[in-house]
This record gives structure tokens, C-alpha cells and sequence, in this order.
């Protein structure tokens, strides 16, 4: 399970390394092709602004996973342990919430939108709204395990004196 684990978040930080250097291709070819050769491509913005979408995606995964999000802790921070771990439960189901709802609305998403053909590139754009239910997963995932983490470090924690 361990293995399997860290076969699929290589993948996802592969991918997110190939989106981005996507991204910076399709719009420097696009920059010198147009102001330089003053011959611009039809099909690079759509792409970019495709892989952008899927770039932020797979960012959040990526922050998630590494619990790297923006928080403020400054009261949390001088809170007793039980009541730390109490906080980051909650935080957690929350995002647990989030992630259904978010997944839940992804997948009708790509689905109603999976016999759209783009104008410009060869895919449609279901594939594009993909990368919603996708993310909601592993968000979820990993919002569980760190529930898991946060009733355990509740449950060992010393109550207030």
C-alpha cells in the first residue's frame, strides 16, 4: 500500500512538472511565433489556459498532501495539544466536505461536458474538467488521513489542568 502510495504521488508530481513545462512552452512558442515570426499559433492559448486549470489542480494536491496550505496559527499556535488536534480534525472534515461537494459537482461537470469537442486541440472538454473529481479524491484522501492523525494525537494528547 506504501509502494502504491508513493508510485502515485511520483506520478502526480511528474505530471504537475509536465503541465507547468506545458504551460511555459505553449505560451513562449506562442510569444516568439507571433512577435517574432508574426505567424501566430491558433491552438496555444486554448492549451495553456487548459493546462493552467489542471496546473492549480494538481497544485492543491501536491500542497495537501505535503500540508503546505496558507493558515493562520498564530491562536492556534498557543492552544493546548488537545485542543490543537481537536482543531485540526475539524479542519480536516471540513475539507473532507469540501472535497465531496467539489468532486461530487466535478464529475457531473465532465461528464455533461465529455461529447463537447474543443475548437482548437484534439480532446474535449470533459478531459479538461477531469482533473476536478480527480483532485476532490486525493484531497480527500489525504484529508482523512490526517483526520486519522488528529483523533490519535487527540486521544494521546493531556487534557488542561
Amino acid at each position: 500500500m506504501d509502494r502504491a502510495r508513493r508510485y502515485i504521488e511520483t506520478a502526480i508530481d511528474w505530471l504537475a512538472i509536465a503541465v507547468f513545462t506545458g504551460i511555459f512552452a505553449c505560451v513562449f512558442l506562442q510569444v516568439v511565433l507571433r512577435y517574432v515570426l508574426n505567424s501566430p499559433m491558433t491552438w496555444s492559448e486554448e492549451l495553456a489556459r487548459y493546462l493552467l486549470v489542471w496546473c492549480a489542480f494538481l497544485g492543491w494536491v501536491i500542497a495537501s498532501r505535503n500540508g503546505t496550505h496558507l493558515a493562520m496559527t498564530f491562536l492556534i499556535e498557543r492552544a493546548p495539544p488537545r485542543s490543537v488536534a481537536a482543531v485540526r480534525a475539524l479542519i480536516q472534515l471540513a475539507t473532507v466536505f469540501f472535497a465531496w461537494i467539489l468532486g461530487s459537482r466535478g464529475l457531473r461537470l465532465a461528464a455533461n461536458a465529455w461529447d463537447i469537442e474543443n475548437v482548437a486541440v484534439p480532446f474535449n472538454v470533459g478531459v479538461v474538467y477531469l482533473i476536478e473529481p480527480l483532485a476532490a479524491l486525493a484531497i480527500a484522501a489525504y484529508a482523512i488521513a490526517s483526520l486519522i492523525a488528529a483523533v490519535r494525537d487527540f486521544r494521546t494528547a493531556k487534557a488542561p489542568s
